[in-house]
């Protein structure tokens, strides 16, 4: 006594979006029970349907890779009424793996981009910025540049920044339903509070800094964001050069102000600190795949 399942001719439909969107295959199969005397439980016939989330019969995908992405996610039952101990049995499977045609796993990737600022202490105008953002903190050279602190004071300074979130996805399984290996996790942490060593994105070595990662689960996939933040000052602060006691050494700036003009202060020093001395080339972050989808974006213009 068994259960046999056959695929209905011309039953096969698609439907196709675009990474991450859900594509989908559904199948309809004729089921039946061998043994007319007998009548099988509800237990056997759920059995016997297919159950969710499950890989497509092998029949279906015959060794095509895109296919055999697909997962069963929801299975429906209706006897055929005037049939005894047959029912027609519909797969509904699915995959986030793009297209038949064009994108496959690792290609999705998208970028989005927002302004924001940070507000820092300026002691001076203009000073050139050190190559890369690099500085050893304890250099004692001066930055130059025009002084505009008023008796130590400085100006508050809002440096333009750009937030950077770019997205991925990670399939979590393989066709043999055995579980892949979880994302770099550790990999992604050990990036956290470095600055890019290699243009990255279009951005400048050492003004983009990597800030982290968001993930969440979304069927067998995983939806990754990678947060990065650009610094026009190459994430740097200006730091007046302190007395032994704390306070910045201040000098004649030869500036007046007021009426009569009073004589001003200025600092007499000023040095870069910079936070996060370490460079990376973000290597293990993003695929050549997930670069290739960010920076040449499908389908082509046309002429």
């Amino acid at each position: 006594m068994s259960f046999t399942l056959v695929e209905r001719a011309n039953s096969r439909s698609y439907s196709l979006v675009p990474t991450p969107g859900e594509s989908s295959i559904t199948l309809q199969y004729l089921m039946t029970w061998s043994d007319a005397s007998t009548q099988p439980n509800e237990g056997q016939i759920l059995a016997a349907a297919g159950t969710p989330p499950s890989r497509i019969s092998s029949t279906v995908y015959t060794g095509d890779p895109y296919l055999k992405t697909m997962v069963i996610r929801e299975v429906s039952i209706e006897p055929v009424r005037e049939r005894q101990n047959a029912w027609i049995v519909t797969h509904r499977a699915s995959t986030r793996n793009g297209s038949l045609l064009s994108q496959t796993d690792g290609s999705y990737c998208t970028c989005t981009r927002a302004t924001v600022v940070r507000s820092t202490a300026m002691y001076r105008k203009d000073a050139a910025f050190p190559a890369n953002g690099t500085v050893a903190f304890a250099s004692g050279a001066d930055i130059a540049g025009t002084k505009v602190d008023t008796n130590g004071k400085p100006k508050v300074y809002d440096v333009p920044q750009q937030l950077v979130t770019i997205e991925t996805q990670y399939d979590r399984t393989l066709t043999a339903a055995s579980p892949a290996a979880e994302p770099l996790w550790s990999v992604y942490t050990s990036y956290v509070g470095q600055r890019n060593s290699a243009v990255f994105l279009g951005f400048p070595i050492g003004t983009l800094l990597y800030q982290g990662f968001q993930t969440a689960p979304e069927d067998n996939y995983y939806r990754m964001s990678h947060t990065f933040l650009y610094d026009a000052w190459y994430h740097l602060d200006q730091i007046p050069c302190p007395n032994p006691t704390g306070e910045p050494i201040l000098t004649n700036g030869g500036v007046s102000i007021g009426t009569p003009a009073v004589p001003i202060l200025q600092v007499k020093d000023v040095v870069y600190l910079q936070r996060y001395d370490t460079l990376s080339a973000f290597s293990g972050i993003l695929a050549a795949a997930d670069l290739t989808a960010l920076t040449s974006p499908k389908p082509l213009a046309i002429a």
